[in-house]
């Protein structure tokens, strides 16, 4: 497979959003020109990123839906469900615990943890909160696929207990980005100040 840029790959997210809210109402095909127009981009840019999936829209009728979307879900690998560990309890990360539309796209939290003893032993939905101490036996239980950090202060020892554990794909959303070296390491920084810093820097100009 080519190497994916990163721009392309956040597109191609873009494009399965836009198909599954197309399909809720009822929508069966569209044309390249219809759907690059919606997701802002030019009809050959579209096709040059769903090129990535050896996907290509049959001429005159487009794109059928429902096929589209199976064989991008496929390639972003969400054909399958993920593990989510928890890193922090915040009203953040408690609301992630609760919502249940993760689920419908296949990311089932399956434990959570916290170094202040007023959150250990509390349970979200279901879902446990441990003691940070306690990760290594908690990775024996089961498999962890993605960690995601949510924690309001210490967020560092969250990273580096999940890293120290093997773990190797982390979602970071707590203010402090954070990087790893290790090439078999993927962290994604993600903020609600970020995404406002940029509208705010592209106000300013």
């Amino acid at each position: 497979m080519k190497d994916l840029p990163e721009n392309t790959l956040e597109r191609l997210i873009f494009y399965l959003k836009i198909l599954e809210s197309l399909e809720d109402k009822g929508i069966l095909s569209l044309s390249s020109e219809e759907l690059a127009e919606l997701a802002g981009v030019t009809s050959a840019q579209l096709r040059k990123d769903l090129n990535f999936l050896g996907t290509l829209g049959t001429k005159g009728v487009g794109y059928n839906i429902k096929t589209l979307k199976f064989n991008l879900k496929k390639f972003l690998g969400l054909s399958r469900e993920w593990n989510l560990i928890l890193g922090g309890i915040s009203p953040l990360g408690i609301f992630l615990l609760e919502n249940k539309e993760l689920q419908k796209e296949g990311f089932y939290f399956m434990a959570a943890f916290d170094t202040r003893e007023e959150h250990i032993g509390r349970i979200y939905s279901g879902i446990s909160v441990y003691n940070l101490d306690q990760i290594s036996y908690v990775f024996k239980a089961i498999q962890v696929d993605i960690g995601v950090i949510t924690a309001e202060e210490n967020a560092e020892v969250y990273i580096k207990t999940f890293l120290d554990n093997g773990l190797k794909a982390i979602l970071n959303l707590t203010k402090i980005p954070f990087f790893s070296r290790n090439d078999s390491v993927r962290i994604e920084n993600l903020s609600f100040s970020l995404g406002l810093t940029k509208l705010s820097y592209f106000l300013s100009r």
